[in-house]
């Protein structure tokens, strides 16, 4: 079965007691891989509610090396009042770009920052419609000269592309009329009893050679957010080749049925170093975690499940 296999360690990362600022919960890390060295970012949650995103080093995803003092980003405007939440990292043209959800009394909305370093972030403002959206992530490499990304309204997963950074900052006109034709970019929507409730996409996507692996959330009718994977084609990626019919990841253990928001693994970010997929996970809004798959034999296994 297409599943994949728990570090018998987890959580790798859980809140301090001596940071107010992350007491609540450590959870839903987005990653990159440079070097041998595996750049975490995860979001933190204080006492008064507020989302807020750390930075954490790592060789091998489950021995944390570093772990920052105090948040890398913090809401600095109305638009992202109430928390900066669930980062995803792309790395493009020598920079790394986090996208990131805003959230604020008018909802959330997608949101970007860029670094070179995980310790100076400028941030670039809300690069998504003016409605609620989120789950957003940036391709890491341009599809026929375009930059893409995948995000979430209505429940379903879309795709975009633009021309260049820029143009995601001033994307206004290309949201209203994109907002009109909305199905047209479609990629998935919930088909299976365990996401029969919404999905939402996760990581940035993996490129292989048999396309790009996506790793996504499904929500039930109970609330219980589970994981799934599809395969999307290299030169189309919004044609889906390959999908899950079945959760490779459910809440099971104690950390993951239990906590902040009870009954949640959430996938945000990957790393595949010697032939092994690393997924790391949000369980429960509370912790952070990370789970396993021989590559080759997950893709294998994807094929099949189609």
């Amino acid at each position: 079965m297409l599943k994949l296999t728990r570090f018998e360690g987890n959580p790798v990362i859980a809140p301090r007691k001596d940071k107010s600022w992350e007491l609540q919960g450590t959870f839903n890390p987005g990653t990159i891989v440079e070097n041998t060295t595996i750049h975490i970012l995860y979001r933190a949650v204080g006492e008064n509610r507020v989302s807020r995103l750390a930075y954490a080093r790592s060789s091998d995803g489950t021995e944390i090396h570093d772990r920052s003092e105090k948040p890398v980003v913090a809401p600095s405007a109305g638009w992202e009042e109430f928390g900066c939440e669930d980062p995803r990292i792309t790395r493009l043209d020598e920079r790394y770009y986090v996208t990131y959800t805003a959230y604020s009394r008018r909802g959330p909305r997608i949101a970007l920052a860029s670094t070179l370093d995980f310790q100076n972030f400028e941030k670039l403002g809300l690069i998504g419609p003016n409605r609620d959206d989120k789950d957003c992530v940036i391709f890491p490499e341009r599809i026929a000269g375009k930059i893409a990304l995948l995000h979430r309204l209505e429940s379903k997963i879309q795709i975009a592309y633009f021309d260049s950074i820029s143009d995601l900052q001033n994307s206004r006109d290309f949201w209203k009329s994109y907002l009109e034709h909305l199905d047209d970019y479609e990629i998935i929507r919930s088909k299976f009893p365990w996401e029969q409730r919404k999905v939402g996409v996760g990581p940035p996507p993996i490129k292989t050679d048999r396309g790009w692996l996506v790793f996504y959330h499904g929500v039930s009718i109970d609330h219980t957010y589970r994981a799934g994977a599809m395969l999307l084609d290299l030169e189309d990626p919004a044609r889906v080749l390959a999908r899950t019919r079945e959760p490779i990841l459910e809440p099971q253990k104690e950390f993951e049925r239990r906590g902040v928001v009870s009954n949640v693994v959430f996938p945000d970010g990957t790393a595949v170093i010697n032939g092994t997929l690393s997924v790391f996970y949000g369980a429960a809004d509370t912790v952070c975690c990370v789970a396993y798959a021989p590559l080759n034999r997950f893709l294998d296994e994807l094929e099949k499940a189609n």
